[in-house]
């Protein structure tokens, strides 16, 4: 990832890279059956819901290289990640709601996640540790599933 476009001053940003994912899954429902090539885009306004926020929508294209016969892939994803941060950045929620769109197999879905989370170094005596809860869901006739739970415990060394 590359930040080529930064103002501090106008609290901008934008940021482009490319995923690659590679091929390697031994069974057709564990992965693509294709190499897959991602370009991506992001836009950052910081602060637009006051200090320790961040909005950040984006679009990432995923075109195969490389593929299976009947398994191509060629897929937009929409993406608006929005963050705010508490308490000197130790509590954070962010809600991130994502649109898929499969121009290949003419599949549309969006995906909502809302997580939660906070800092536990303060706490337990640790340094870079949180644990964080994430509802998901799935929203559209083509979603793959309907809702989930993710809780989690980080360590950053």
């Amino acid at each position: 990832m590359t930040i080529p476009y930064l103002n501090l001053k106008k609290r901008q940003a934008v940021a482009l890279g490319v995923e690659f994912f590679l091929d390697t899954a031994s069974e057709d429902a564990l992965g693509d059956g294709a190499t897959i090539v991602a370009p991506l885009i992001f836009y950052a306004y910081f602060n637009p819901f006051g200090p320790g926020s961040i909005i950040v929508p984006g679009y990432q294209h995923k075109f195969g290289i490389d593929e299976d016969e009947g398994r191509e892939v060629n897929e937009g994803l929409i993406d608006i990640f929005m963050v705010k941060t508490w308490s000197g950045n130790q509590f954070w929620g962010f809600i991130d709601p994502q649109i898929l769109l499969d121009y290949e197999n003419d599949i549309e879905f969006m995906l909502l996640e809302i997580q939660a989370g906070m800092m536990t170094d303060k706490y337990f005596g640790t340094k870079g540790q949180s644990a964080y809860i994430m509802p998901s869901f799935g929203i559209g006739g083509d979603r793959p599933y309907d809702w989930s739970l993710e809780v989690g415990y980080k360590i950053i060394w």
